[in-house]
């Protein structure tokens, strides 16, 4: 009796199959990819079952990834690589770290620690174990890969390797270039007839071989702008007006006396790198007090970046120098410490004058006379003054401070 090996397939296999009429015989498991969400980041290695234009059919893993759901799911195409789901493992060995490429040029290691739809909050890895500190980045320039492009080179070495792939290339193109040349060129006494004299001709001076010049890369920064009203039922629509085409806007509802609560400059400072350009449509439009306006300034031209002022005609930059903006900030500067000076001494002739008429209390203390009483005693008790700072709420230098003052007013 003869006996025939039928082979059996299983019920996956089965599916996959039908779910794929086009695949071969030979080839009727899927291919492998990867699934990203919205902003980029991985979240699963797929089976892709068929590829459209819109949408792909694919299979999601079960079991921790050892098997696949035998239920097709249809998600957008636009979110699927197809790369063996090589970028999900890239991924799922340092879900932490990814490599920055802005145009698809690597330019750093990131240490992610929040991404947002926008950007993306991460640290650069700056070489010798060293990381930047947190920083903003565009989430579409990121690629999560757990830093494998990147691998752990500083953003300067990946310069220098992109230099030297850059100059390579040239020198590859120039001698494809000459070799083709070459072999189209016509020998001189292949062309003369052999009857003919050859009469020998001046060669031209060679031309020198031009030195490879090196590719300076050009930072190309952004345009950022920052607008504010007083108020929330004000309108920003002239200083949108006046400044123009931006790249990214900011804007606060609230008063300038101060920085506190203006969370939309906070923002726009964090976002700014260097190369950007910050556009505001006048001074007061970013900061009332001199003093903020300097410190502001100096924050901002530090990273690198530069700040206009529209209505002013006035522009600040750690590159180039303005004169007549130097001067300006300057004037300023001068101005502010006068502020200062008047706000010192005004405020030292109304505490005078309140003492005079002992309306003037000072700031509150930190321990009331009984507390500095009962704190005395339990050091002559030997107990340790951290312990009983701690239990009055109060830093050791207060308790300190606070008992050598009692000391002393006894003394008198």
């Amino acid at each position: 009796m003869l006996y025939h090996y039928v082979p059996i397939l299983n019920f996956d296999t089965l599916l996959i199959k039908a779910n794929n009429p086009n695949e071969t015989k030979g080839n009727i498991m899927p291919r492998l990819g990867t699934l990203l969400n919205e902003m980029g980041v991985p979240t699963h290695k797929i089976q892709i079952v068929r590829k459209g234009k819109k949408t792909t059919q694919i299979h999601y893993p079960i079991n921790n990834g050892r098997d696949w759901d035998y239920k097709t799911a249809s998600v957008d195409t636009n979110l699927i690589l197809d790369d063996g789901g090589e970028r999900w493992d890239q991924y799922s060995h340092n879900r932490s770290h990814a490599t920055w490429a802005p145009n698809g040029t690597v330019k750093g290691r990131l240490k992610v620690s929040r991404v947002y739809t926008h950007y993306t909050r991460a640290k650069i890895y700056e070489g010798n174990k060293k990381w930047s500190k947190v920083e903003q980045f565009i989430t579409s320039d990121i690629i999560f890969d757990g830093g494998a492009r990147a691998g752990w080179k500083s953003p300067e070495q990946l310069k220098e390797a992109l230099k030297k792939d850059t100059a390579a290339g040239q020198d590859n193109a120039v001698e494809t270039k000459a070799v083709d040349s070459a072999a189209q060129d016509v020998s001189p006494a292949a062309a003369t007839p052999l009857s003919a004299t050859a009469v020998p001709q001046e060669q031209a001076p060679e031309t020198p071989a031009q030195e490879n010049t090196p590719v300076v890369e050009k930072t190309q920064g952004q345009r950022v702008s920052y607008v504010r009203v007083s108020s929330a039922d004000q309108h920003v629509d002239r200083q949108r007006e006046s400044i123009g085409h931006v790249d990214r806007e900011f804007m606060d509802k609230i008063s300038a006396r101060s920085r506190k609560d203006r969370q939309g400059l906070e923002d726009c400072l964090a976002y700014l790198r260097a190369g950007d350009t910050l556009v505001v449509a006048s001074i007061d439009r970013l900061a009332r007090s001199l003093v903020d306006l300097q410190q502001l300034i100096s924050q901002i031209t530090a990273k690198g970046a530069s700040v206009e002022f529209l209505k002013e005609n006035l522009s600040f930059s750690s590159e180039k120098s303005d004169p007549r903006a130097q001067l300006m900030l300057g004037v300023l500067g001068s101005f502010a410490e006068f502020e200062r000076s008047i706000i010192r001494e005004r405020q030292a002739e109304g505490i005078a004058l309140a003492k005079k008429a002992g309306k003037y209390t000072g700031r509150k203390k930190a321990l009331t006379a009984e507390q500095v009483v009962d704190a005395k005693a339990r050091v002559a008790a030997g107990e340790s003054k951290t312990q009983i700072a701690e239990d009055f709420g109060v830093s050791r230098a207060t308790l300190y401070r606070t008992l050598a003052e009692n000391t002393a007013e006894n003394q008198k």
